[in-house]
């Protein structure tokens, strides 16, 4: 005759407990690891990753202001006609044009240059890359 085999594994955090033996005996050593499980104080770390992975969230957050500010300043300059031929612009041209609408351009000519190049591959502006920099017109 033949026997029948079964096997559990339960995991709980950092415990394991895996059995494998006879379907009566694993059974019962089933319901024994399960209340003793159950009777372990639950650990209060879990709710503290999540406040945790909150607070990452919120300093994330406070990077993707530039582009709020940036893509409408910008568009604000191709609507008053500041990148129409005959002159191309620079991008030290373009950020001097934002700093005296008194935006806070110290430290952020790559995002603004980014900001640029994306308006380029969108088709708003037209713009070259040269050895000395980026060029940027509307006609």
């Amino acid at each position: 005759m033949s026997e029948f085999k079964s096997r559990f594994k339960i995991k709980n955090g950092e415990i394991e407990i895996e059995y494998e033996g006879l379907v009566k005996d694993v059974n019962e050593r089933y319901k024994e690891a399960l209340d003793w499980l159950k009777s372990l104080p639950r650990k209060e770390g879990e709710p503290e990753k999540e406040e945790q992975k909150e607070k990452e969230g919120e300093e994330r957050k406070k990077g993707t202001r530039g582009p709020e500010i940036w893509s409408p300043a910008i568009d604000s300059l191709i609507q008053e006609g500041f990148f129409k031929l005959p002159q191309k612009r620079f991008n030290k041209d373009v950020i001097k044009a934002l700093e005296d609408k008194a935006l806070p351009v110290k430290g952020k000519t790559s995002i603004i240059l980014k900001t640029l190049t994306r308006k380029v591959r969108r088709g708003d502006l037209k713009g070259t890359k040269s050895p000395e920099g980026w060029t940027f017109w509307t006609e």
